[in-house]
């Protein structure tokens, strides 16, 4: 239970009848949230000269989305199939908060996503993604890890950067190499999934 405590969040979502006005909710727990990078639709391998953000993944994952045609889901209050609009939000933030970045695309011929998501090393706000429901401390967190994967679909290499508790100097972790790294050389387009904690 105190391990679920510390990784484990809650996600809130939420489909609106377009009909009624009914909105149904359902909170599922995750381990970590898997985020769409911006412009990848359609698994085309990205333009590695391109950038976004985190919190533009975040808006892309919570982004309110139509649910129409063979999609339409039945309405508890209408009892019948109705247009629906459904969202995401965080009902509870975890201590430690597990962001995976999805580079690899589902499509027939997978590629990988090499643009460079730019993330906080500090200060990640994520109130502006919180249900209207949370009443919990600020989500603010700082950057401790980072799991980054060099290569293609078809080859590649993990490496790591992780930050000393004590003395909060980041090292990077190839192998049995240990290198020590700065804070700029953490922003990565390598990086595949970020670990923040929550700032107490």
């Amino acid at each position: 239970m105190f391990f679920a405590d510390l990784f484990v969040g809650q996600l809130k979502s939420s489909l609106i009848c377009e009909s009624c006005g009914y909105c149904s909710v359902t909170c599922d727990p995750f381990w970590d949230l898997s985020l769409p990078i911006p412009g990848s639709r359609g698994g085309r391998r990205s333009d590695p000269t391109v950038t976004t953000n985190l919190a533009e993944c975040f808006k892309l994952f919570t982004k309110e989305e139509m649910l129409e045609g063979d999609e339409c889901p039945t309405c508890c209050h209408c009892k019948t199939r109705q247009k629906c609009r459904k969202f995401f939000s965080i009902q509870r933030f975890p201590k430690y908060f597990v962001i995976h970045l999805k580079r690899f695309s589902q499509e027939r011929f997978r590629a990988k996503l090499s643009t460079l998501v730019e993330y906080p090393v500090e200060h990640l706000d994520l109130s502006p993604f919180a249900a209207e429901s949370y009443q919990g401390p600020h989500p603010l967190y700082n950057l401790y890890a980072v799991s980054c994967h060099s290569g293609s679909t078809h080859c590649g290499h993990y490496t790591g950067f992780c930050k000393h508790p004590v003395s909060g100097k980041w090292n990077e972790y190839n192998d049995a190499r240990v290198t020590s790294a700065r804070m700029a050389d953490v922003v990565t387009s390598e990086a595949y999934v970020l670990f923040y904690e929550l700032v107490s």
